[in-house]
């Protein structure tokens, strides 16, 4: 992929010397979570790098045991300046990382939907360092970050925006743009919103959905084709994502290679992978 130069590394990372100083660089963490530098500051995405899941899934009948240990390394945590969060289930919210955080790091903020801050103030976050991002409140960050977003639809989308749970975002790091959707599928709004100004990259969510799973309280996503179908409609490369964390809610990676070859999209389209860090040129 063109805009993407790659480098395999050791994990798991224990320092933000890990990735240059300047640029935007960024490593996949598992599910849709990423650490991300950019310009040196250490940006986490809907990281979930704790067991929680494996012991607290409620009535959920589907064994949440992690297939993949955490890639950065505990230390890591309290050098994190910046952690966003695009809705609020606990495999993008982590309940125990955001509890380590509120005990380990008192200079990091916090960027979430309006409908997470409670969450948040749980786990022991002070009200001070959480900000809301909603579709009419962009939120910036030092000279190099803002992050722009819409309603995502998990399951369905939320237009009160006091009250959005679930939003897609543009994070503009530096001097790339990245559609990072969340969790969510394709509708109408959505993909008028998705087209409404170029981005160099597109990070979609790419294990769809099922009736079944959906009908038992797993709610789905856009899957590969319909995230291949956006992004090349908008000429944006794709990095598919939210797959290899929990063997009921990952994807046929073999498959999905076997269709990126098909189609001849090596250039366009790729699957995030554990142990690479990502820099945009």
């Amino acid at each position: 992929m063109d805009v993407l130069k790659k480098q395999t590394i050791q994990v798991p990372v224990d320092s933000r010397e890990t990735f240059q100083p300047l640029g935007v660089h960024f490593m996949w963490l598992g599910q849709s979570g990423f650490l991300f530098s950019v310009n040196g500051m250490l940006v986490l995405v809907d990281a979930y790098l704790s067991n929680y899941l494996e012991h607290n899934h409620g009535n959920l009948p589907y064994a949440h045991d992690r297939m993949i240990p955490p890639p950065i390394a505990d230390n890591l945590i309290s050098d994190i300046d910046l952690i966003v969060v695009t809705h609020g289930h606990e495999d993008h919210l982590d309940p125990e990382l955001m509890r380590r955080l509120s005990r380990s790091n008192t200079k990091a903020v916090f960027a979430v939907p309006p409908g997470c801050v409670g969450s948040l103030e749980t786990c022991g976050i002070s009200s001070e360092l959480i900000r809301s991002v909603s579709p009419e409140e962009p939120f910036t960050f030092n000279d190099s970050i803002r992050i722009e977003s819409f309603p995502a639809a998990h399951p369905q989308p939320n237009f009160d925006t006091a009250k959005v749970w679930a939003l897609s975002y543009r994070l503009f790091f530096a001097d790339k743009t990245i559609l990072f959707a969340g969790d969510t599928t394709i509708f109408r709004q959505w993909a008028v919103w998705a087209a409404s100004k170029p981005c160099d990259l597109f990070v979609l969510p790419i294990n769809g959905r099922d009736p079944v799973k959906e009908a038992r309280g797993i709610v789905g996503n856009m899957d590969f084709q319909e995230a291949v179908i956006i992004s090349q409609s908008l000429a944006t490369p794709l990095l598919g994502t939210h797959f290899g964390m929990f063997a009921f809610n990952t994807i046929d990676e073999t498959a999905v290679h076997e269709e990126i070859d098909r189609f001849g999209l090596e250039q366009k389209v790729e699957l995030t992978r554990i142990g690479v860090i990502y820099s945009m040129i």
